[in-house]
């Protein structure tokens, strides 16, 4: 057996919870129980790529023999992760932008074209700008 989140085969047993044996990674620290799961992480990236490819809860829950609550559940632990890993990202990216001199960043300027429906029966469609400037 192996710990279910790094690989390492280095465990020690730590109590039981509902007839299942708990274990505690000595790598990571982190705990297992040798306990099957019924979907693995490979579905559940499969189901956030169908899920990010606009196939919806309902026929994402029947190709994964899964209920739709459950899928919902999956899609707010991906946003809690997702939101806690972009905040690491932006503290380690201001430590480093904190680091350089402030005339070594430049000034970059995006430009995007939006396109717009005005009117529903009207052939053309409305035009416009977004200009941002970052520093």
């Amino acid at each position: 057996m192996e710990c279910t989140h790094c690989g390492s085969s280095k465990y020690i047993k730590n109590g039981v919870y509902k007839c299942s044996q708990r274990y505690r990674c000595k790598e990571c620290n982190r705990y297992f129980s040798d306990k099957v799961r019924k979907f693995t992480y490979a579905d559940k990236e499969r189901f956030l790529e169908m899920y990010l490819n606009n196939v919806g809860i309902r026929k994402a829950a029947e190709l994964l023999g899964c209920s739709p609550p459950l899928l919902v559940r999956w899609v707010r632990q991906f946003a809690v992760n997702l939101r806690r890993d972009l905040s690491k990202v932006a503290d380690d990216l201001s430590k480093v932008e904190d680091d350089l001199p402030s005339n070594s960043l430049p000034e970059v300027i995006e430009m995007d074209d939006i396109y717009t429906r005005v009117k529903k029966g009207l052939a053309c469609p409305g035009m416009g700008c977004l200009f941002t400037a970052a520093r």
